[in-house]
């Protein structure tokens, strides 16, 4: 086995099994470094969303700022909806229907981005809801979780609908805005039946420790695939070598019994 691995090609082949090693060791720990960012933001998430809901103020001092501890915090606020400002999000997260994003005059001054739920689309028209949300007139005290401005998909929705709830994308609301936007979790007086509050998102673990597992397996299926080849090859040279002395005794024995006769 020895005098194998000294052979040119076997040396090329224990060199690229060594990078394949390399390589997938090297994918296992990103795949596992992701695993442990995800976990420690998921972590972060379920500390903001299991902690007591907080008046709006104390959590975001200043409007324009999207402060990362804020985010999937659950703050208490009141003001009047902006029934004229209301737009549809349409099929949000990739869920055929509309998310009702109504801007919410704050008593406080100023104005947050409430989502107040998804609802179907028409069976009749599939560019408006299948009910109606009509938000409630007069004051309004909401529970909502903080969420940061959706990136832009760079779509167009038409006339009253948008594809990203990102608030300063929002003309003629009363400032100052707040950049995070809200996903509605208790209301008075009661939420429209007809809407589904929105649920927390992205709080996954992923795939990111199989991946990291896998590539590590890797490693091992590379190395004894190696060795098994080596050992192999080893034992079937012998064979080889010892095939020609075989291959002569039947002759030399076929000579004897001539000579003989």
């Amino acid at each position: 086995m020895i005098a194998l691995l000294r052979q040119p090609r076997w040396l090329g082949l224990a060199a690229l099994t060594v990078g394949m090693c390399v390589l997938f060791w090297w994918l296992g720990t990103w795949q596992w470094g992701r695993h442990v960012e995800r976990s420690e933001r998921n972590a972060s998430i379920n500390a903001a969303l299991t902690a007591d809901p907080a008046p709006l103020r104390s959590v975001v001092t200043e409007p324009a700022s999207t402060p990362e501890a804020a985010v999937y915090r659950r703050v208490t606020t009141s003001g009047t909806y902006l029934a004229d400002q209301q737009v549809l999000q349409r099929n949000p997260l990739g869920r055929s229907g509309f998310a009702v994003v109504t801007p919410l005059a704050l008593d406080a001054g100023g104005t947050l981005v409430v989502e107040r739920g998804w609802v179907a689309t028409s069976s009749s028209d599939p560019n408006t809801a299948a009910a109606d949300v009509t938000p409630p007139a007069g004051s309004v005290t909401v529970t909502v979780r903080l969420r940061a401005p959706q990136a832009s998909s760079g779509r167009q929705g038409p006339d009253g609908q948008i594809y990203d709830i990102d608030p300063k994308t929002l003309a003629g609301l009363p400032a100052p805005v707040y950049a995070l936007y809200g996903e509605l979790v208790e209301q008075s007086p009661p939420p429209d039946p007809a809407l589904e509050l929105p649920e927390a998102s992205d709080t996954g673990i992923g795939v990111h420790l199989f991946y990291a597992i896998q590539w590590w397996m890797f490693i091992a299926i590379a190395i004894i695939g190696f060795f098994a080849l080596l050992r192999r090859e080893s034992r079937s040279e012998p064979q080889r070598e010892g095939g020609d002395t075989h291959g002569e005794l039947p002759r030399q024995e076929a000579g004897r019994t001539r000579d003989l006769n």
